[in-house]
C-alpha cells in the first residue's frame, strides 16, 4: 500500500500518511529527532503513536502498554519519557485541529502517488 513519509532532524516525531483502503490515516511516530547518515534515515521510536483516521476524523493516542513497559524496564530515560507524552499530547491536538499545512501536504502526495 502506498506510504508517505515526513522526517526533519529537528522534530520528535515522523509523520506516516498510510493509503490503506481499509483504514487510511496518518500515523505519527513519536521519537527522538530523526538523524541522517548519509542517504540514510533513523530514529528512536519512544513507543507512542498519535493516529487520525480518515474519513471519519477520529484521533487516538495508541500504545501506551508499550510507552509504560518501556518506561518501567529502564528503555528510555525519564526526559524521554516526559518528551514522548508531551510530544503524543501535542501531535494528537494537532491532529484533532487538522490545520498544519503539511498535514494536507502529505494526503495531497498520497493522492500523487
Amino acid at each position: 500500500m502506498p506510504v508517505v513519509v515526513l522526517l526533519a532532524e529537528d522534530r520528535p516525531w515522523a509523520a506516516w500518511w498510510v493509503g490503506d483502503p481499509a483504514d487510511q490515516r496518518l500515523e505519527i511516530d513519536v521519537c527522538l529527532p530523526p538523524t541522517t547518515t548519509g542517504a540514510c534515515w533513523r530514529y528512536v521510536d519512544l513507543e507512542l503513536d498519535p493516529v487520525l483516521h480518515r474519513p471519519s476524523g477520529r484521533v487516538e493516542i495508541e500504545d501506551w502498554d508499550e510507552y509504560e513497559e518501556a518506561a518501567l524496564n529502564g528503555w528510555m530515560n525519564a526526559d524521554e519519557a516526559g518528551l514522548a507524552q508531551a510530544t503524543a499530547e501535542h501531535c494528537a491536538e494537532v491532529l484533532r485541529r487538522g490545520a498544519e499545512p503539511w498535514i494536507q501536504r502529505g494526503w495531497q502526495m498520497l493522492r500523487d502517488m
